[in-house]
């Protein structure tokens, strides 16, 4: 029994490490990538899947692991939410802040290139907002979700 519990605590704690590398990473590698989920939903709903995978293929000892390991990663997820609210550094670190990418119909290339995305993936967003061209918007903004709000050059 006692080392039942210990395993699991082991568990617990991997699982917590690989929450906190995995949230940092996303993070690192940018918001484009995740679309509309944040760092840490995205992290949860894919090591879910790997928490619910060990507890159903990997044997009737390996379910409690499972479920040790899901409930690990969901708690830490609302830890991490509850700090993200209370902590506006903590929230600039993990989710990011906006990015303007355009002001006054001018690309601001370094935002661009900090945000790794090119003018192309530029110009679609603004597209996709119902804007012809670049030079048609007053203020493009990549938001911390991902996408990109656009304000358009008054007439």
């Amino acid at each position: 029994m006692g080392s039942t519990i210990v395993t699991l605590l082991v568990v617990a704690g991997q699982s917590l490490a690989l929450y906190v590398f995995l949230v940092a990473a996303m993070r690192l590698l940018g918001r484009r990538h995740m679309a509309q989920l944040s760092t840490a939903e995205f992290m949860v709903v894919a090591m879910l899947g790997s928490s619910v995978e060990t507890g159903l293929y990997a044997g009737q000892s390996s379910v409690a692991s499972g479920f040790v390991s899901a409930a690990t990663l969901l708690l830490a997820n609302q830890a991490l939410t509850l700090v993200v609210a209370r902590a506006p550094w903590a929230r600039r670190l993990l989710i990011g802040v906006p990015t303007v990418l355009v002001r006054d119909g001018q690309v601001i290339q370094a935002e661009l290139r900090r945000a790794h995305l090119t003018e192309r993936d530029l110009e679609q967003a603004v597209r996709r907002r119902g804007y012809e061209r670049v030079q048609d918007v007053a203020l493009a903004v990549l938001e911390a979700n991902g996408s990109v709000g656009v304000v358009p050059v008054e007439d």
